[in-house]
């Protein structure tokens, strides 16, 4: 029984893993195509919109409310404060509240990482335990080799 909860754990592991790789994969992704898109530096205005924070702007005459890109954790600022944004020129819905869309680099890193350590952990569990067994099948054979050259003197 418990051998088969270890390896549903290890399955698991290695599916959260996978999810992990793909979600920083594709903030990566995403990084590596919007870094470089023209942005303009507004100010706008933290707000609450239906229990949410987000920036309300303007950008050519509309205004738009947003949160900004890879920000997870919502601590973009306090409400009523007035931070710089950079505005996507492309997509003005897209806003940053650094210039080079770092926010996506470090959460894909950040992913990234997760993966490769729960991967690295996996793996070095399985080669230990590999080990461990190699070297129990070593011993037992020498206990056999020793027991049956102690009864080989013997007689």
């Amino acid at each position: 029984m418990t051998k088969l909860i270890q390896r549903v754990s290890r399955v698991i592991l290695a599916f959260f893993a996978l999810i992990f790789l793909f979600i920083g994969a594709m903030n990566f992704q995403r990084y590596l195509t919007e870094h470089k898109d023209p942005k303009t530096a507004v100010i706008g205005l933290i707000v609450r919109h239906d229990d949410e924070k987000v920036v309300r702007y303007q950008y050519k005459g509309k205004t738009y409310s947003t949160a900004p890109v890879a920000n997870v954790l919502k601590n973009f600022g306090k409400v009523g404060t007035r931070p710089k944004v950079y505005v996507n020129n492309h997509h003005p819905e897209k806003i940053y509240m650094k210039a080079g869309a770092t926010g996506l680099l470090i959460l894909s890193s950040v992913m990234i990482g997760w993966a490769l350590l729960i991967g690295l952990v996996l793996f070095f569990e399985f080669w230990f335990i590999h080990q461990l067994k190699e070297m129990r099948a070593t011993s037992d054979e020498n206990i056999e080799n020793e027991i049956t050259s102690q009864t080989n003197k013997k007689e």
